[in-house]
């Protein structure tokens, strides 16, 4: 079982919620794959845990559903069968998505028995409040009792594996198609082929699995793998690498010399193919640094992923950093990347989530300095109600406006909560 200190604090961070599970210096238990990790950390727990893993293999009604999954996917794609003829491998990639899509009913069981078991198990028991809770994964969720806690947790899981299955077999939209969709025509041929082959390997390797969610699992990872869509996963561990100066400077900062904690920089990505980083982007760089040698906070944010346009090998937090190092002469050890965020309501969730695991004060203001039109668009009530239609809470305390460019904010600890329905940027 591999355990890795993938998030450690200082101990500074404090919350703004009513109930906070995180617990500093909480150790993650890693699968050997961030994009899993990152997703579906309730997963991982169960199938890196021994006497989780043993439970819930051995019990009757997770078993039985397990089972039946594998029925199906084995009498779909077994090499003996008729239908492995290549006729079959032109019909819809819905006949073999389909195999691992988990109905509404089924999920709602396997909360229902996660409940029950939850009752009178100590293993599931420690699950939660050994890890689960302390964790922060599901922060949002806090105020739940525990076997609620464990379902919801279940639930989240279920509905992102659910997403990436419709999304990246069967071409439905997902919630930011321009930069976030399938990268083939799931109609071709040769797209149906590619599906046929995954259902037919996962199938394969179900002889192995013993938990009841990982031929869904399996097949969702390998989804985003085959689209090229691992971007979760990319600079990972970054406290250890691309971050690694910057972290170390936090330990020796004095946050109570600076007037704020840091300056959250969010990308521009450019529109056309090609550009690394957008005249926008380059603006925003510029008025970073000048907040920097004003000594308005000790660390800059650069915060933006692999964005626009879709599937660009240029990430806006690279590129920025790039920028304040060469133009500006900002020290590497005061810029932090936030290489993950897809959006404006991201940028803002991510950058609260690494100031929480790199130990930043969070009952100190940080500040947002942006050009004017995100600047204005983010104190527009409508971008409040963004982030409560996408997360189901505002990551941020919205404070006051100093100049056009800059407002202040402060991070809440619901941001630590994973959003597998967004894959990329969970």
């Amino acid at each position: 079982m591999a355990i890795l200190v993938l998030f450690t604090l200082g101990g500074k961070a404090q919350s703004t919620s009513t109930k906070v599970d995180f617990q500093p210096g909480y150790r993650w238990i890693l699968s050997g794959n961030y994009v899993q990790d990152k997703n579906f950390y309730l997963l991982t727990l169960m199938e890196k845990l021994p006497a989780v893993q043993q439970k819930l293999a051995a019990d009757p009604v997770l078993k039985s559903l397990l089972a039946e999954h594998v029925k199906s996917i084995k009498e779909a794609t077994g090499y003996d069968l008729p239908n492995q003829s290549m006729e079959s491998v032109r019909e819809k990639t819905s006949r073999w998505a389909d195999l691992f899509l988990l109905s509404n009913d089924e999920i709602e069981k396997v909360g229902a028995e996660l409940k029950k078991i939850y009752q009178s198990d100590a293993a599931l028991q420690a699950l939660v409040n050994e890890q689960i809770r302390p964790s922060g994964a599901y922060e949002h969720f806090a105020g739940l009792d525990d076997a609620a806690l464990l379902a919801q947790a279940w639930k989240s899981a279920a509905e992102g594996m659910n997403g990436i299955i419709r999304t990246y077999a069967l071409g439905e939209k997902p919630l930011y198609p321009k930069i976030d969709s399938v990268s083939y025509d799931v109609n071709s041929q040769y797209y149906r082929m590619l599906i046929n082959m995954l259902a037919c390997n996962v199938g394969d390797d179900t002889k192995q699995m013993t938990l009841f969610f990982q031929p869904s699992l399996s097949f969702s990872l390998w989804l985003l793998k085959m689209n090229h869509r691992d971007e979760a996963a990319r600079f990972e561990p970054m406290m250890t690498g691309e971050n690694s100066k910057a972290y170390e400077q936090v330990q020796r900062t004095n946050f109570d010399d600076y007037p704020y904690t840091v300056i959250m920089l969010p990308g521009y990505g450019p529109e056309k193919k090609g550009v690394d980083l957008s005249p926008a982007g380059m603006l925003r760089c510029k008025l970073a640094a000048e907040r920097y040698f004003e000594k308005k906070a000790p660390f800059i944010i650069a915060s933006g992923g692999y964005v626009h346009p879709d599937q660009t090998p240029f990430c806006e937090a690279i590129e920025m950093k790039k920028e304040l190092m060469k133009q500006y002469g900002v020290p590497e050890s005061a810029i932090i990347i936030e290489p993950h965020a897809r959006h404006t309501t991201t940028n803002y969730r991510n950058a609260a989530r690494l100031m929480i695991h790199y130990g930043i004060p969070i009952n100190k203001k940080a500040l947002c300095t942006t050009t004017k039109g995100q600047s204005y668009y983010i104190t527009n009530m409508g971008f409040e109600k963004r982030c409560v239609e996408a997360f189901g809470y505002m990551p941020y305390v919205p404070g006051k406006r100093l100049s056009r460019n800059d407002t202040e904010f402060t991070p809440r600890m619901e941001s630590l909560t994973i959003d597998p329905k967004d894959p990329l940027d969970p």
